[in-house]
């Protein structure tokens, strides 16, 4: 047993990632990143439509221009696709104008992975990291309203010293990933460890290895603890009021992003 293990380290170690693979659709293209003083350009938005089985129905990307001195504010994700914590966390950015950006982060799968994602194969090396750049009706409008997960959507209340360099980085990662690839883990590449990379409440090991962090389904407790979502309530009530409810819009409404933080922004606003 011992031999195969060593084995099995060493041929995961041999492992290379590559951006030249048989790819599924909505993994293809990479989106590309132009930096300029306080314009952010990206080119290949994702804006797709889904059908059951995430089968893509329409291919659509975007030419996006977002202004840095426009940012507004920053909302926290969470999709559950299973129990015990197994979920999928994401970070979309509020620019004036209405105007949102979803960062999320992902394994990027190959024709192969027919069944689809699987955690325990992103702990080995099984995916290559993708971060996709997308619309809100293309990511979250695909957890919502195709596949009819539990989605929670939180305004972060922490300030742009934090979450404007956390876009940053997100953007720079997805600008070096077009030219030097890197592999997915499950465990540690989510939105909520980046958000947590840029605190100084989060430096040693033991809170890194906070369940809620490997298994981020539960991690808006996280937030809540460090204050980071609004804490004038019960957490349970906080959380109730983040839950968004699909039939309250279409997904090609163009009022979709508004709508589905109806409840939110109401939150929010009471607390002030």
């Amino acid at each position: 047993m011992a031999i195969g293990l060593v084995l099995f380290l060493f041929s995961l170690a041999l492992k290379v990632p590559t951006n030249n693979a048989q790819w599924q659709t909505q993994f293809r293209v990479l989106p590309t990143v132009e930096l300029n003083g306080d314009t952010i350009s990206i080119e290949n938005v994702r804006d797709f439509r889904y059908t059951e089985n995430d089968r893509v129905t329409e291919v659509r990307y975007l030419d996006q221009q977002f202004q840095l001195s426009e940012f507004v504010s920053a909302w926290y994700g969470i999709s559950h696709f299973g129990g015990n914590g197994l979920a999928h966390v994401l970070m979309s950015f509020e620019f004036s104008g209405d105007k949102f950006l979803v960062v999320s982060i992902e394994a990027r799968l190959r024709e192969e992975d027919i069944d689809g994602y699987s955690p325990i194969k992103g702990l080995f090396r099984g995916y290559e990291k993708n971060i996709v750049l997308a619309t809100e009706q293309d990511v979250i409008g695909l957890r919502t309203h195709v596949r009819k997960e539990p989605f929670y959507l939180y305004k972060l209340d922490v300030p742009e010293l934090y979450t404007k360099p956390l876009l940053l980085n997100f953007l720079r990662e997805a600008q070096v990933l077009t030219r030097k690839p890197t592999f997915y883990n499950t465990f540690i590449d989510n939105c909520m460890t980046g958000l947590l990379a840029q605190s100084d409440q989060f430096r040693g090991l033991s809170s890194w290895l906070d369940t809620r962090i490997l298994l981020p389904g539960n991690s808006d407790e996280i937030a809540y603890e460090l204050e980071y979502i609004d804490t004038s309530r019960p957490f349970a009530q906080v959380r109730t009021r983040a839950l968004v409810e699909p039939n309250v819009t279409k997904l090609d409404d163009p009022n979709f992003s508004l709508k589905i933080r109806k409840k939110s922004a109401n939150n929010s606003n009471s607390s002030h």
